[in-house]
């Protein structure tokens, strides 16, 4: 590995500092983000924010009405009132109306419209008191008349602001005395929202409940006095029927009232039905305040703008609402507060550690993913501000993260490019591309001293060079010999993200997990051993030396060893000295790649191979199981001696001498004229009846 004159005891890594203090950056930079995103969240909950905070009430309807129709209510009719006199409704046809209702089984008549002005020709409210009398089934003093259905009939109140010595109040506008005293009770219609647009169920005031809330009541609905005065938000059951648009679904059926009086049969429309009559849209003008809204239908009018919604739809669609108790509720406070606290630290923090192209991706997937939580949790009749997430912190969280990535990128990029090219012009020698790519991405420590880890070793050796060479004794056509080995060599342990940690004469040592972690260390090694063995001849005055391999896997110290002046990169450790003995080996049974049996564990499959013996080699107390590397599985199958071999072993293992050798022998045969050298070498070994016990050979060579 490189050399370093170092002039300090203690060796610094530059790319490590400049690493860290980025890491450092970054950290700070996503917690302002993360704060910036909170207080962007917690400003949107305010009043300034309000627009932003109802969009998420209004955008789920809008989806509604693209996908779904409509949500219609069966149990509620609307009869709308077209015919005018002067500046209000037309009321001499309503005993006719009520009395068409009653015949129909209607069980429920609401008015919304406010009878307060008296007539000049009383008989026309003295008619219309008389049937609303009939239509509810009893006389005069409000006793039942048997035989008459018992039914229910709620008048529309008004209310004004009035000012008294300074002080403002409320004053209720009722009914006329004659209708008052016919009608079972009678409700206060206004509504609570603001610019005329709806978004609350109404339930009335302080004082007095609201013609829904006494409709509902009237209707069965089991509804809770002491929490009448909660919020509830309007689900309403569509958006308003389009009069040009002959085939749009209306969601709670309506009738002028002008049919209702020429049908004869209208028992199937309104039988058991709670029926809301009001003007029709449009025809109250602006003398008396027109009576048409605004909804979350007109927020965004994606199919185009709707017709503006009026008040008695209003009222068929609260009364809805408080029937089948399925209004929307509000998150409440404290539960806003945690959620753009906790989507502040987590949207803030996070789009801070990514590029920018991931950063888009990000926060695309964080917006859909609030909208579609928040949609869903809207059709399951909860309401949170899902919006402030979705276009206001993740845009806060966006920005800056773009921002604080750029800066930190553009502020660090010249250091560290420098220092990297500094440990590629280093290391580019000793690693492959890939791993010198990791390597200057990832820093490296040049302090001395090491660390443990688990890595895979390979020690090579030329068969017979030492000899060779003193026979040629030409030094320059040895080194250019070698260096045209090495080329070809050192080109496979690249190939498998080896690194080459010294050459050692004409031997190498190579590595794998080192510097950088690999948990597939000891199958690449494996096939850097192969590939090497297949291209490794190198031929000297027409002979043909091989080179023998040894690899090991195992725990090792890695790291810079030396002085204060001079210091390698190297791994030492028993692992090492183990691979080292196993190139050795080859020697001894004539084979050229040997494995350890921790290596071997790795294989699954992929190679060919044969177990050579059970070994105690010298300097380790433990014996090693060693196994020779045949070849590919996908290019040979396992030749037919190997089974007889292995048996051989299985005799020795049960110190079966005799029949072993026996074995041994008649491998050695099957393998032809050149025979098998680990066979020989077992022959040789029992026949001078050396010491083996349960199959373990010590060996007291190197």
């Amino acid at each position: 590995m490189p050399s370093q004159n170092i002039k300090n005891q203690t060796i610094k890594n530059p790319v490590g500092l400049i690493r860290s203090t980025v890491g450092r950056t970054r950290m700070l930079a996503a917690v302002v983000g993360a704060i910036l995103t909170i207080l962007v969240g917690q400003a949107a909950l305010l009043r300034m924010g309000k627009s932003l905070v109802t969009m998420s009430y209004d955008i789920p309807f809008v989806l509604r009405g693209i996908f779904q129709e409509s949500n219609s209510q069966d149990d509620i009719r609307i009869v709308y009132l077209s015919e005018a006199e002067d500046d209000r409704l037309d009321r001499r046809s309503q005993a006719k109306v009520l009395d068409k209702l009653g015949e129909a089984g209607a069980r429920v008549v609401a008015y919304d419209i406010i009878f307060d002005q008296e007539l000049d020709d009383p008989s026309i409210d003295q008619e219309f008191a008389e049937a609303i009398l009939r239509f509810r089934g009893v006389d005069a003093d409000w006793n039942p008349i048997p035989g008459m259905p018992q039914r229910q009939v709620i008048l529309a109140c008004g209310r004004k602001t009035i000012n008294f010595s300074g002080i403002a109040g409320e004053q209720l506008i009722p009914p006329t005395d004659a209708l008052m005293g016919a009608a079972d009770d009678f409700g206060v219609v206004f509504f609570d929202d603001d610019s005329y647009f709806i978004r609350k169920v109404s339930t009335g005031t302080l004082d007095e409940p609201s013609l829904t809330w006494k409709t509902a009541k009237a209707a069965g609905a089991e509804l809770n006095e002491e929490q009448r005065m909660e919020t509830r938000w309007m689900n309403f059951a569509g958006p308003p029927p389009d009069p040009s648009n002959q085939e749009s679904i209306i969601p709670i059926p309506s009738f002028p009232a002008k049919s209702l009086l020429e049908d004869d049969d209208l028992s199937g429309l309104y039988k058991d039905k709670i029926v809301i009559i009001g003007g029709e849209p449009g025809v109250v003008g602006a003398e008396l305040g027109d009576d048409l809204f605004n909804t979350p239908y007109h927020r965004f009018p994606i199919k185009g703008k709707p017709p503006l919604m009026s008040g008695v739809e209003v009222q068929a669609n609260g009364l809805a609402n408080l029937i089948n108790g399925n209004w929307i509720t509000r998150s409440s406070h404290r539960f806003d507060t945690v959620l753009t606290v906790l989507a502040g630290l987590i949207i803030g923090g996070i789009l801070t550690f990514l590029r920018p192209l991931r950063a888009v991706e990000a926060s695309l997937a964080l917006a859909i993913a609030a909208t579609g939580v928040g949609v869903a949790s809207h059709a399951s009749l909860f309401w949170f501000p899902w919006t402030v997430v979705a276009f206001a912190q993740v845009p806060t969280a966006f920005i800056w993260g773009i921002a604080s990535h750029y800066y930190i990128e553009r502020f660090f990029r010249m250091k560290l490019t420098a220092e990297q090219e500094a440990i590629r012009k280093a290391f580019a020698k000793y690693l492959s591309p890939q791993m010198l790519d990791r390597l200057t991405d990832e820093g490296f420590t040049t302090n001395l001293g090491g660390e443990k880890i688990q890595a895979s070793m390979m020690f090579t050796d030329l068969e017979g060079f030492t000899d060779m060479s003193e026979r040629l004794g030409d030094p320059e056509r040895i080194v250019e010999a070698l260096n045209d080995y090495f080329e070809r060599t050192t080109g496979h342990i690249f190939d498998h993200d080896g690194v080459i940690i010294s050459f050692i004469g004409d031997a190498i040592y190579a590595a794998w997990g080192a510097p950088l972690a690999d948990p597939e260390a000891p199958i690449k090694s494996v096939r850097a051993a192969w590939n090497l063995n297949q291209n490794d001849k190198l031929v000297v005055e027409g002979r043909e030396i091989r080179t023998r391999i040894g690899l090991h896997t195992g725990e090792v110290v890695a790291g810079n060893l030396g002085s204060s002046r001079r210091i390698d990169y190297t791994l030492i450790g028993d692992a090492v000295n183990l691979a080292a003995r196993l190139e050795g080996i080859n020697k001894l049974f004539g084979t050229s790649i040997l494995l350890s049996g921790s290596i071997h564990e790795h294989i699954n499959g992929e190679f060919v191979t044969r177990r050579v013996g059970k070994f105690a080699v010298k300097g380790r107390k433990e014996a090693v199981s060693v196994y020779e590397l045949l070849g590919p599985s996908d290019e040979i199958d396992e030749p037919e001696w190997v089974s007889a071999y292995h048996q051989a072993l299985e005799l020795l293992d049960r110190n079966d001498v005799d029949e072993a050798l026996k074995q041994f022998g008649e491998v050695d045969s099957k393998r032809g004229e050149d025979g098998d050298g680990a066979s020989r070498y077992f022959v040789e070994l029992l026949k001078a009846r050396a010491p083996v016990q349960n199959g373990v050979v010590v060996l007291k060579e190197k």
